[in-house]
């Protein structure tokens, strides 16, 4: 059996994780914090949807940022979290940035070049 950092690597696997838009940018956006900075999930859904919908974070609607809430504590979070790229603390409702979100971020950035080239 494969060990999880190897399962990690595999082209597949990488595609999986970085195949959607929103996690993208999740894992774009987190990666501009330092390793071990801890954000809440409201500012980084009022983040990301305001990114999504070219609208100032302080400005997106109520309905604009519960729809990326729940997105992110349902599905991104727990996803980046059971791969290591952060700790999600859901009671608290808090992400420590780890240093396995950068190389992801690294490969999100590539990958995205490489579409607009």
């Amino acid at each position: 059996m494969a060990a999880k950092s190897d399962v990690d690597t595999q082209p597949a696997s990488v595609h999986k994780l970085l195949g959607n838009e929103r996690r993208n940018l999740l894992i774009r956006y987190l990666s501009l914090f330092e390793e071990n900075a801890s954000v809440t999930v409201r500012h980084i859904a009022r983040v990301i949807r305001g990114i999504e919908t070219g609208t100032p974070p302080t400005q997106v609607s109520t309905g604009d940022y519960e729809s990326a809430y729940n997105g992110l504590i349902q599905t991104h979070l727990p996803k980046l979290s059971a791969r290591g790229l952060i700790e999600y603390d859901e009671s608290a409702k808090e992400v420590v940035v780890t240093s396995r979100l950068q190389r992801y971020a690294s490969i999100s950035v590539l990958a995205q070049l490489a579409i607009s080239v």
